[in-house]
């Protein structure tokens, strides 16, 4: 059983002023945190999640992470995180953000009846998944519609199940589902994965997993729980074809979590665009990890990005004249 640090009893001083404020506790924020606190910065982390982690902590294996010959939990490598930056200093607090203040010296971040205050703020808010936007998908959310394999997979043990995408999420969320399905369907729009080749490798070795490729998920039937159906089209033909199935599980990409900035700050497509500074179009705040523009997406960029801004929000700190408040 792990001990996630669960920080529900905590009490965070909200009169005081932080030097920073990260805002989201995935890798990139807990990398930060962990740099920010050996600067002996005073530091807070908020995490909307009872446990920190972010996308990691809802992965069952991380196999790419660098250090560990052997697969790691992602949930474990988590919470290693987030223990060595508490030893460090870091303060943590479990709590959603209702808005922040970017422009404003010190910085204001909302928290239901709280306003936290810092000289500087480090968004690493990341990213969540994306929807496939047909109909009755959110009315069975949760109800045989998942995007969570690590989640929701014990589940479903002896069942079969369709997972939507091609990447390396629906990928190596299907491997994992095979632990406990007898049945996986893979359903993708293309005439070829986009997983990487060492995991489409696996997928041809796994006798539970079929694909269908040049194919799309067009309609759901879970009125009746003892006879669930799915509608899949055929790209090519436009024929249509409905297979029984007991659950779905949706891994299509993901969206920004940037909705409570784009007032604020410069974004593209949905992320936030940031300089080799990890530096945002205001002053004073800066930006790390899935959730701002760049090529890969993975733990060990979003950990050298935090390990970078933190870096750059000391300098920048050190150099900053106090507007007295």
């Amino acid at each position: 059983m792990f001990d996630f640090n669960l920080n529900l009893s905590e009490e965070i001083d909200s009169s005081q002023i932080y030097d920073l404020i990260i805002i989201g506790g995935g890798p990139a924020g807990l990398s930060a945190g962990l740099y920010a606190a050996r600067y002996k910065l005073n530091v807070l982390m908020i995490e909307k999640l009872f446990i920190s982690g972010g996308q990691m902590a809802g992965t069952e294996w991380v196999e790419n992470y660098p250090g560990f010959p052997e697969p790691v939990l992602g949930q474990k490598l988590a919470q290693d995180m987030e223990t060595q930056a508490k030893s460090f200093g870091l303060k943590t607090l479990n709590a959603s953000v209702d808005k922040a203040d970017l422009f404003a010296y010190p910085k204001k971040v909302f928290v239901g009846d709280n306003i936290y205050k810092a000289r500087s703020i480090l968004i690493t808010t990341g990213a969540s998944p994306r929807k496939l936007g047909i109909k009755d998908e959110e009315l069975y959310k949760g109800r045989g519609i998942s995007y969570c394999a690590t989640c929701d997979g014990p589940m479903y043990p002896d069942k079969k199940i369709a997972v939507i995408g091609g990447g390396n999420s629906a990928c190596e969320e299907s491997l994992f589902l095979a632990k406990y399905a007898k049945e996986i369907t893979i359903i993708h729009h293309r005439d070829k994965l986009k997983a990487d080749g060492a995991v489409i490798d696996k997928i041809k070795l796994e006798p539970k997993i079929q694909v269908r490729y040049n194919s799309q998920l067009s309609g759901i039937d879970f009125s009746n729980p003892d006879q669930k159906t799915i509608e899949i089209k055929n790209i090519n033909d436009n024929t249509l074809e409905k297979m029984e199935i007991d659950g779905i599980f949706i891994f299509v990409g993901m969206i920004p979590n940037t909705k409570m900035f784009e007032d604020q700050l410069v974004l593209e497509n949905g992320y936030i665009k940031t300089d080799c500074q990890m530096q945002t179009n205001i002053p004073g705040v800066f930006a790390a990890g899935d959730v701002i523009v760049k090529e890969l997406r993975q733990v060990a960029t979003a950990v050298g990005d935090g390990a970078l801004a933190a870096y750059k929000i000391n300098r920048y700190l050190e150099n900053l004249t106090d507007i007295r408040v």
